[in-house]
């Protein structure tokens, strides 16, 4: 028996990153930026966060978020999340947090595959303000 699939375009997909170089050890950055639960405390677009199991429940001015946690890797300092519920109407999105060791500290990137493309305009701004925020922290 062959299964079939099917294909249904309703928008384009858009890749896009964020980055920032940080100068503080990737470890510390890591603890920081790995920390899933305390999103909150570095991203200023989230007011609450916190996590039960996989799960992570962030409240925002524009309404609740839910996401899934698909991958935490301490020792690659990288973890991959998708949204599942938002208060914009978000299709597909996965998006990967990595902390990579530089010569004069760690450099963050935060990158996104999401559909509809439109969303860039949106997450773009809250990655780098989040971005920006966690440098300030961690090299004061």
């Amino acid at each position: 028996r062959m299964v079939q699939k099917q294909w249904h375009k309703t928008a384009l997909m858009a890749v896009f990153a964020e980055s920032i170089d940080i100068a503080a050890s990737p470890d510390d950055v890591w603890a920081v930026a790995g920390d899933v639960q305390n999103i909150s405390g570095w991203l200023p677009f989230i007011g609450e966060s916190r996590t039960e199991g996989d799960y992570r429940h962030c409240e925002t001015e524009a309404g609740p978020l839910r996401e899934r946690i698909l991958v935490h890797d301490d020792e690659a300092r990288r973890y991959e999340y998708t949204i599942l519920e938002a208060p914009m109407e978000i299709e597909f999105i996965h998006a990967t947090v990595q902390v990579t060791p530089t010569a004069d500290g760690a450099h963050v990137e935060w990158s996104t595959l999401v559909t509809p493309d439109e969303l860039v305009d949106a997450f773009s701004p809250i990655y780098r303000a989040g971005l920006e925020n966690m440098k300030r922290q961690l090299e004061s």
